[in-house]
């Protein structure tokens, strides 16, 4: 006959945990990877009531490490999701919410919805399973500035980035200077924009905007953190003459988020080839920069619009050290290997047959926002 010790083992009860213990897990949890802290809360009453506050935060929102990787045009029922430094995946079913809503577009981990009666936006988010309401109205004291969000999407059609602070404020970017700020619950948008032209892509971390201008003033960042209607300032982080970079027609340079370290990517392309590729690791801290030689056991993607980072430990279909240029400005993909110096051009290379999840990762990095309403981007 089991022992009460046995039956405890098989069949324990959850609910005596240590609910301050349950707390700090579901923060950590919270922080790495958003569908492990679901998981949590789906063990018992007590470790939902304990996690409530945790759940309020921002990183649940704004789940980071969570990539797209399939176009819920063609699979509504099974959206899958790719978490690049877990390797975990998270299928969604998006048809319940089809009855009411029309899928406009789709970033990242958010869908951005249109009710059909109302022609209303909102965003949906997949681990949540809720829809926040966006406001309709835009203010703006620029000349000829749309009115309505709709009239922002019928007039800047190219939706870049939607970023989300840790104080809730909802931040969509649209092209390369055009900005909508708004707090979670408010009834209006802030237009506005940066006067800068951005060399490369934006990339959103801690609450900032990092990106390199294309004019003296470098590497900056912009602080989302501002009580809106305060604007964001432009911040100089690395003046253009201290970068290891010339802005010119042929050299490019991408922002990357790789694990929590930002490292910049510089390359050439000459004579229809990529070359002179350099990687950097920034210290924002203390505004300095140092060659990194190799990516150690990651590699990267880089599009044209979006950058990411692949944790490749046991990840035997997605090699290490290597950085991808998916479809960049509209040239063919390849591949630069950091060990051994060369460029490969992957258009039409048969092996990436072999590998499905890296040809999904260097696709859905080419297109970081699946356009549903007329594109075809199958």
């Amino acid at each position: 006959m089991p022992s009460s010790s046995d039956d405890a083992m098989t069949n324990p009860n959850w609910t005596t945990f240590p609910m301050d213990l349950v707390e700090r897990i579901g923060g950590l949890l919270i922080s790495d990877d958003a569908s492990d802290f679901v998981r949590l809360r789906a063990v018992c009453h007590p470790w939902r009531s304990t996690t409530v506050e945790t759940k309020s935060r921002a990183d649940f929102f704004y789940p980071r490490n969570w990539i797209m990787l399939s176009n819920p045009k063609s699979s509504p029922s099974d959206v899958c999701f790719f978490n690049t430094s877990t390797h975990k995946s998270f299928s969604f079913d998006l048809t319940p919410y089809l009855d009411t809503y029309s899928l406009f577009r789709a970033l990242d981990y958010l869908f951005l919805l249109k009710h059909k009666i109302t022609q209303d936006f909102a965003l949906l988010n997949p681990f949540m399973k809720s829809i926040t309401p966006l406001p309709s109205k835009i203010e703006s004291n620029r000349a000829n500035a749309p009115k309505l969000l709709e009239d922002m999407f019928e007039q800047i059609i190219h939706l870049e980035g939607v970023f989300v602070t840790s104080s809730f404020t909802i931040v969509l970017q649209f092209g390369q200077e055009d900005f909508l700020r708004t707090k979670l619950g408010d009834q209006s948008w802030m237009y506005g924009g940066f006067n800068v032209w951005i060399d490369g892509n934006v990339l959103f971390c801690k609450d900032r905007l990092l990106f390199v201008t294309s004019d003296d003033r470098g590497l900056v960042q912009i602080n989302l953190a501002n009580e809106i209607p305060i604007k964001p300032q432009v911040e100089i982080v690395i003046s253009s003459n201290e970068l290891p970079y010339g802005p010119s027609m042929e050299e490019r340079c991408y922002l990357v988020d790789c694990d929590g370290e930002i490292i910049l990517v510089t390359f050439n392309r000459r004579h229809h080839q990529w070359e002179s590729f350099e990687t950097y690791k920034l210290d924002l801290n203390e505004k300095t920069y140092v060659r990194l030689p190799n990516l150690g056991n990651r590699s990267i993607f880089i599009g044209h619009d979006r950058t990411f980072s692949v944790s490749c430990d046991n990840l035997s279909s997605v090699p290490a050290n290597f950085i991808y240029l998916c479809e960049l400005r509209r040239y063919e993909t390849a591949c630069y290997n950091l060990k051994t110096n060369r460029v490969k051009c992957l258009f039409g290379e048969p092996f990436l047959n072999s590998f499905p999840l890296l040809e999904k990762l260097i696709k859905c990095c080419a297109r970081p926002c699946w356009k549903l309403a007329s594109e075809d981007d199958e």
